[in-house]
């Protein structure tokens, strides 16, 4: 989504847990086992996913989900395969045409019979089993207080499979969902409506195309309002205070700075939710972002700055500004445009750290820009030997130590993004990234072909960039 990758860069580019990765991982691989088809790859044309709508009810003290799920796929197959968390029961699987098809499921994954239709419509229940914590986002920005939180937030994405999960295809998407009163939801796209019952507030989200759904619930209300090209809704928990942690006028520049040279986004406005907690961190989707602040924060800052830069290879201003504008980033690379395999997610997280170096170049200057490009490359020549970018995801099983997948997938990237600056100018770059943006919209990019868009036909540029992605190390100076 950061995302989110994330998440990632998903859909937005979703930051997560090292735990949270891992169980994604062991999903992943056992799809693959199973003969199913991985849900971070395009399945075959047929599976192309056109609309998705969810209308259902969520419970969140029991953590009880009750929804029916309709899919239009942009053509007819003979059959479909989906993903659905393993404790949600299936209760009917229908068409348009047939009112009962036949399915097989094992596990957290099911094959559904549907010969010559382009439609699924598919009703679940059942009590989802807790989650590892996606705002415990230790990966980005740690603090050594550890992921202990305050505000307890529930917290469903596609990686959760809460709703028939086809793969992550950029898609049209209608989500309305019942909360029980005293409780509120977020979630990705545009929030267009909320009603109110007596005994259930019922939320509706909308997004002409956005890479996975997301539903974050909890007992916050709106507490701000950041007017501006790009409108931020703001939310909190009771008493929270939103100009403890980010001003209105750092979150407007960031918003407008992005704007300016990468373009429009595809919602009206974004929704940012603030959750306080022990350590510090953000998940992003299509007009949601999450960002995890600190209670103590303010206390600590003075004798937590040169820790935090220590500690952490993206931290490059401060640890709040890092945060805002490396998760607003992934509202475009992750939002906008995604990565097609588990290998290309450095794609949106190279990208979204490179967006934050320069808005730190435009904030601070050229002296501190180089300043922090010294810095990375320090953190390159530490850990780059210990694998590739294009490693992706399977650096965070074979090394427990976070900030090396963070130099890797994080930080290389970004280093060959302002290596590539300095070659054809920081505009030209700028506006390359601003095309892919418009030519491959709402698409999912493999290596291959972002750093052919990137390199605009030359081949000894884009095989330069390759030695960044796939070679070990610094590419040596030219």
């Amino acid at each position: 989504m950061g995302n989110v990758d994330r998440r990632d860069s998903r859909g937005g580019d979703e930051v997560k847990t090292e735990r949270y990765i891992i169980v994604f991982l062991g999903m992943f691989l056992f799809h693959l086992l199973l003969g199913f088809a991985d849900p971070g790859r395009p399945g075959p044309a047929s599976d192309k996913l056109r609309s998705l709508s969810i209308h259902g009810y969520f419970d969140p003290e029991r953590n009880f989900l009750n929804a029916t799920a309709k899919l239009d796929f942009a053509t007819p197959a003979g059959e479909r395969r989906l993903w659905l968390a393993k404790e949600l029961n299936l209760s009917s699987v229908r068409s348009s045409t047939r009112p009962d098809l036949n399915f097989q499921r094992e596990s957290g994954q099911f094959l559904v019979r549907n010969p010559g239709e382009n439609d699924l419509q598919l009703s679940y229940s059942g009590r989802l089993e807790p989650n590892s914590d996606p705002f415990d986002t230790t990966g980005v920005l740690a603090n050594p207080m550890g992921p202990e939180s305050i505000d307890d937030f529930r917290f469903l994405s596609y990686t959760r499979d809460f709703y028939p999960n086809p793969g992550i295809d950029f898609t049209a998407m209608d989500m309305r969902f019942s909360v029980p009163r005293g409780w509120s939801c977020l979630g990705s796209g545009r929030l267009s409506s909320v009603q109110s019952e007596q005994a259930t507030n019922t939320y509706r989200f909308d997004s002409s195309d956005a890479k996975g759904m997301a539903l974050v619930c909890g007992r916050f209300t709106q507490v701000g309002f950041v007017d501006g090209p790009i409108p931020f809704k703001l939310y909190g928990g009771a008493g929270f205070k939103t100009e403890r942690y980010f001003s209105a006028a750092d979150m407007g520049a960031v918003a407008s700075f992005y704007r300016e040279r990468f373009g429009a986004l595809n919602v009206p406005e974004l929704n940012v939710l603030f959750r306080r907690g022990r350590s510090f961190g953000g998940v992003s989707y299509n007009g949601l972002i999450v960002l995890n602040v600190d209670e103590s924060w303010e206390s600590r800052m003075a004798r937590s700055r040169n820790l935090q830069r220590r500690g952490s290879p993206l931290s490059l201003l401060n640890v709040k500004l890092d945060l805002l504008a490396h998760e607003l980033a992934h509202q475009w690379w992750g939002g906008l445009i995604s990565w097609k395999t588990p290998a290309d997610n450095w794609i949106t997280e190279g990208l979204a750290t490179y967006s934050t170096l320069l808005w730190l170049r435009d904030r601070q200057g050229e002296n501190a820009y180089r300043k922090a490009l010294s810095q990375l490359r320090r953190w390159v020549k530490k850990y780059g030997r210990k694998g590739a970018s294009a490693d992706g995801f399977k650096l965070k099983l074979w090394h427990r130590d976070i900030r090396i997948y963070q130099t890797l997938v994080y930080v290389k990237p970004a280093l060959m993004l302002a290596e590539l600056a300095d070659a054809i100018g920081e505009g030209e770059l700028c506006l390359r990234l601003r095309g892919i943006l418009k030519d491959r919209r709402c698409c999912n990019l493999d290596s291959d072909e972002f750093l052919r868009l990137l390199s605009a036909g030359d081949e000894s540029l884009k095989s330069r960039c390759g030695e960044w992605v796939s070679g070990l190390g610094l590419p040596q100076e030219r």
